[in-house]
């Protein structure tokens, strides 16, 4: 995936199950706002302010939508699971939505708002909220399993904070083997602080850092050491 995506995904992804739930619900309503509009905008030819009819028309589609998205529990499954079975769950649902709308707004009629309308915003509707749901599952996915990969990886600290050090971090950003957890270095000046996203540690932590976070090994980024220094590290 794209890194420029990662800084908005990583926070969509962070937030806890109900948070992610009500980001969708939330989603859901705006597109049953924008379809309502497309309709009027696609039956008479131009633009209509949502008030009057047309926010009738707004309140039917909220109204009767999002209970029934509820209902048929599309706000159960993370979209980032989501897949064929999830699209079609998306689709039925949309169809007992389409078939009560339909009934208001075009069998019944109401004053102010074209039967057409009736008809054309649930396929919008459908066609808007099964594209959200395709979207976020490839805009999130990716990201999602990278985190768990990246998860699962065993953490590891790099002994060096210099040129070499900093290049073996970059280097390894993308290692499925291995994720870089910060550096050591001698230089009481860099601890505390953060070179290319990564802490750097009193090499003296060490004990410590092994155990709060889940070191696994070190790795050696200090060409110009000699043998003694190596072997004492």
């Amino acid at each position: 995936m794209n890194f420029t995506i990662a800084p908005f995904a990583n926070p969509i992804l962070a937030l806890p199950r109900p948070a992610k739930r009500a980001v969708v619900l939330l989603v859901d309503l705006a597109l049953c706002v924008l379809t309502v509009w497309l309709a009027f905008y696609l039956r008479l030819g131009e633009l209509v302010p949502l008030s009057g009819p047309a926010l009738w028309a707004v309140a039917g589609a909220v109204a009767l939508a999002l209970p029934i998205f509820i209902v048929s529990g599309l706000y159960r499954a993370i979209f980032r699971y989501s897949g064929w079975p999830a699209l079609l769950a998306v689709a039925r649902a949309v169809a007992v939505y389409a078939l009560l709308y339909a009934a208001v707004f075009t069998a019944i009629e109401v004053p102010g708002v074209p039967r057409t309308v009736g008809l054309i915003q649930p396929l919008l509707l459908l066609l808007f909220v099964g594209a959200s749901r395709a979207l976020a599952r490839h805009w999130l996915g990716e990201q999602y399993q990278g985190m768990l990969r990246r998860a699962e990886r065993p953490r590891v600290l790099i002994y060096g904070a210099g040129q070499s050090g900093r290049q073996l971090a970059a280097a390894m950003q993308h290692s499925p083997e291995l994720q870089v957890a910060g550096l050591l270095d001698d230089d009481e000046r860099l601890h505390g602080h953060v070179l290319n996203a990564l802490p750097v540690y009193n090499p003296a932590d060490l004990p410590v850092l092994a155990r709060t976070l889940g070191i696994r090994d070190v790795l050696l980024a200090m060409p110009n050491i000699g043998r003694k220094r190596r072997n004492e590290v």
